[in-house]
């Protein structure tokens, strides 16, 4: 940062005059107006303003205390920048036939703004059920402030997809009891889509809808599957999540509901790449 000073001087008792300014401040104009002296100056750099007088021939300067407008704070750079002085207030009713100032300026840089990089990522993905049905997918997706992923995972295990009954949570298909085998399926099967947002360099929430299947099946002895509904959903996924981005790797974790009766953890690893 570069500091400058600037230095000015002004007769109130006979309008304005200026010494030459140089650097960030120019053209320096100032006018009394009963009590009030408005200064006005252009300024050619994104600085920090501040202004400083002296009622003794530039050996001492203070503080002007009653000011206001565009002064004690950064100033973007441009043209007829407005102070208002309160003279008498700061010095006191007198006779003051000389009157130097002094701006100090600061330069400010104007903050780079973040560039949010938009993103492809994908994810291998594992999970588990409180009851018992674990899977592994994909997820894909894309994001920059805002974006979206498709995830389908499965239990590669399909008896209760396509069930010849439901039972309830004891066996029974209405009032008949089947001859079962000692042969189950834990089938598990998601396919869902959602929303991504970015929440820091790091982190982004994720949101997501779908198809879900997670079900106990048991095999009868006629080789027909029956679906167990008292240990099985079918219905609605419903997923809320994180995911983590460091550097080019990616954490994803996520909780997945299926009809708000069967909930699974899910974790992603795998990597993303900057869209050009």
């Amino acid at each position: 940062m570069k500091t400058r000073i600037i230095l000015a001087t002004i007769l109130l008792l006979m309008g304005a005059q200026a010494l030459m300014a140089q650097d960030h401040v120019t053209n320096i104009r100032a006018k009394q107006e009963d009590k009030m002296v408005t200064i006005k100056y252009d300024l050619s750099v994104r600085s920090d303003v501040k202004l400083l007088i002296s009622i003794d021939d530039g050996q001492n300067y203070t503080d002007t205390m009653k000011v206001s407008g565009m002064v004690n704070k950064v100033i973007p750079a441009g043209k007829n920048k407005t102070i208002r002085w309160q003279a008498f207030k700061d010095l006191g009713y007198g006779d003051y036939p000389e009157i130097r100032f002094k701006f100090i300026t600061e330069e400010k840089q104007q903050p780079k703004i973040k560039r949010i990089p938009n993103i492809t990522f994908v994810t291998l993905n594992g999970a588990y059920t409180n009851t018992q049905n674990p899977s592994v997918g994909f997820t894909i997706g894309q994001v920059e402030k805002y974006g979206w992923f498709a995830s389908v995972m499965s239990g590669f295990h399909f008896g209760g997809l396509f069930p010849a009954a439901t039972s309830d949570e004891n066996g029974f298909v209405g009032e008949d009891l089947p001859f079962y085998k000692d042969e189950y399926a834990h089938t598990a099967l998601s396919i869902m889509g959602g929303g991504v947002m970015c929440l820091n360099d790091v982190m982004y929430l994720k949101a997501g809808l779908g198809f879900g299947n997670r079900s106990l099946s048991w095999k009868t002895l006629d080789d027909r599957w029956v679906r167990n509904g008292g240990y099985s959903a079918v219905g609605v996924d419903v997923s809320a999540g994180l995911m983590f981005r460091f550097g080019g790797f990616v954490l994803s974790l996520d909780a997945v509901t299926t009809n708000f009766k069967i909930f699974e953890g899910k974790i992603g690893l795998g990597y993303s790449f900057e869209n050009r």
